[in-house]
């Protein structure tokens, strides 16, 4: 099996990450080569089409449209800097993330969950990039939040925060409290995501980080299928009074297997993980 690099086409912060993926594979004793578009298997960074990856799309459509594996590689959350998702096929819940899970983990990587939370004044509506695959079908953004907050406004007197992606800008509608992100000082690319969480009812989010990280905090959240949130989330945002409280446990479990450390990516166990979903 062999394996294309396209390490071209990643972030400033990605080298270091392609670099331990490249010593997995030479522990597995598998084949790669950077930018071989005749690879069995594409390895890519992110799937936002803009900026440095925007030659990423045409990597994923071409290897997708000739039934073959891409695995992604994208910035984590749980240790933001220190882990990186690692994934066949997209970033959300129809990833292929791996043949089986150790319980261990979640304690390895120190991953607490709070009780969840059953009180709150506001209603936090956390936007993502347009310009990536996750968005796919969708409409634009502010199409897409104005009707959400229409749809929030029907059944919910309580306050709604737009929490914007910090790196595109959607204009609020009237009854919003806009809320601009701030970056965390002494971090690579770290937001202030947290403090909207304080007084939190619930967050609503399609399927990027904010579900996961609400969710985690102990603050309910409405998510779309393709959320890594959704078997602990709402999909129904008629429900926005009432939402849903599931236990955790297991799921916290699932994704502490979708992120790892430069360390552990060398010595090619996240990588054999995944081959039998190649």
């Amino acid at each position: 099996m062999r394996f294309g690099i396209f390490n071209k086409f990643g972030a400033l912060n990605s080298q270091p990450v392609f670099e331990a993926f490249e010593r997995g594979l030479k522990q597995l004793g598998l084949e790669y080569q950077s930018h071989n578009v005749n690879a069995d298997v594409a390895v890519i960074w992110s799937q936002v089409w803009a900026g440095r990856m925007q030659g990423n799309q045409q990597v994923w459509q071409y290897f997708r449209s000739t039934h073959r594996s891409v695995i992604v590689l994208e910035v984590g959350l749980l240790d933001r800097g220190k882990t990186w998702k690692v994934g066949v096929n997209g970033t959300g819940s129809t990833a292929y993330w791996g043949q089986g899970v150790d319980a261990n983990r979640v304690t390895q990587l120190g991953l607490v969950l709070t009780t969840w939370r059953e009180t709150g004044r506001n209603i936090v509506i956390a936007t993502q990039r347009s310009d990536s695959e996750q968005w796919r079908d969708q409409p634009d953004a502010n199409t897409w939040v104005a009707d959400t907050v229409k749809q929030v406004q029907a059944r919910s007197n309580r306050p709604i925060i737009l929490r914007t992606h910090p790196r595109q800008r959607v204009a609020p509608p009237p009854g919003c409290t806009y809320q601009v992100p701030q970056k965390l000082a002494n971090s690579y690319d770290d937001f202030d995501f947290d403090q909207c969480l304080q007084d939190a009812w619930a967050v609503i989010n399609w399927n990027s980080g904010p579900g996961v990280q609400a969710a985690m905090a102990g603050v309910p959240v409405f998510v779309g299928a393709g959320s890594l949130a959704a078997p602990v989330g709402n999909l129904d945002l008629s429900q926005i009074e009432k939402p849903v409280r599931p236990d955790r446990a297991n799921w916290l479990v699932d994704i502490a297997h979708t992120e790892w450390t430069v360390n552990e990516l060398a010595t090619g166990h996240p990588i054999k993980r995944l081959l039998p979903g190649l």
